[in-house]
């Protein structure tokens, strides 16, 4: 198992929609946390907290900020 360190949380296009998705990589087991956001600032939200409660690297694959 990989220590909580190496967990990544990932901003990319719905690829079906117009919206965006968070995702937790990998995935923690028993914990939703990813998630699909209508505006870009909801999931960049939802990311901030996530960094700022478990410490993980934001990477933005949107193109729309640089985190």
């Amino acid at each position: 198992m990989r220590p909580t360190a190496e967990r990544t949380i990932e901003i990319v296009h719905e690829p079906f929609g117009a919206g965006f998705d968070v995702r937790v990589c990998p995935p923690v087991v028993g914990e939703p946390l990813d998630a699909e956001f209508q505006s870009y600032q909801q999931a960049f939200g939802w990311a901030q907290g996530l960094r700022t409660t478990r410490g993980w690297r934001i990477f933005d694959r949107t193109g729309l900020s640089s985190v």
